[in-house]
């Protein structure tokens, strides 16, 4: 299976290596194909990566990842350059967080009554959409087994089959699944991105994840 990642950041780039280690096709997207540091990192990562324009990514990708920053459009410019055709029925994870800088604050751009997901769910009408990966950071990813035990991996989505097509692949990297209900949720799943950011602030931290106990 190819794996199209919209995206070039650290996000992108950790994703894309992840998933081209565990033997998948991996296209990465991006705005400039041609820019010299993403020229040299991809000399690094396996051979079965390629980088191509975000189109290449979603034409190329039997599942897609979005993996772009949110503030100024970034999101919905980068979805319109990858053309909403080429994801029609394809699983779509929305690894994005709707997050602003106000009075030197960061702070939900969307939030509570709507949520970067379902934003993402609109912008794709015919995709099946499923918010995953934005309760981490970049480090932890494809790596969720810490000192002090595997971390869980909260996602939310309309669509069981979608939500079963993300659990297998997050279990190939040792994920907990925590399934969090529809789309909705992710009102509730992006807000946790800001606890892991002021906790990563507060105590230097970049491989902290969060786990579901029961009793």
């Amino acid at each position: 299976m190819n794996i199209g990642i919209i995206g070039s950041g650290s996000v992108g780039k950790t994703l894309a290596k992840g998933f081209a280690e565990k033997g998948y096709g991996v296209i990465l997207g991006t705005r400039d194909p041609q820019n010299p540091r993403l020229r040299a990192w991809h000399e690094t990562v396996p051979d079965n990566v390629s980088v191509g324009s975000y189109a290449d990514a979603a034409y190329l990708g039997e599942v897609i990842i979005v993996a772009t920053p949110w503030a100024d459009g970034a999101t919905e410019n980068a979805l319109r350059l990858a053309e909403p055709r080429h994801m029609q029925g394809k699983v779509i994870l929305d690894a994005t967080n709707p997050l602003k800088y106000e009075n030197g604050a960061l702070s939900l751009a969307v939030g509570w009554s709507d949520s970067g997901g379902e934003m993402v769910q609109r912008w794709l009408p015919d995709a099946r959409v499923v918010k995953v990966f934005n309760i981490v950071g970049a480090n932890t990813m494809t790596a969720p087994q810490l000192e002090q035990g595997t971390a869980d991996m909260f996602i939310a989505g309309d669509d069981a089959e979608a939500k079963a097509t993300v659990t297998k692949l997050l279990h190939e990297f040792g994920w907990g699944v925590v399934d969090a209900g529809d789309l909705s949720k992710a009102r509730l799943l992006e807000p946790l991105a800001l606890l892991w950011i002021d906790y990563a602030r507060a105590n230097q931290s970049r491989t902290h994840a969060f786990k579901l106990l029961k009793k």
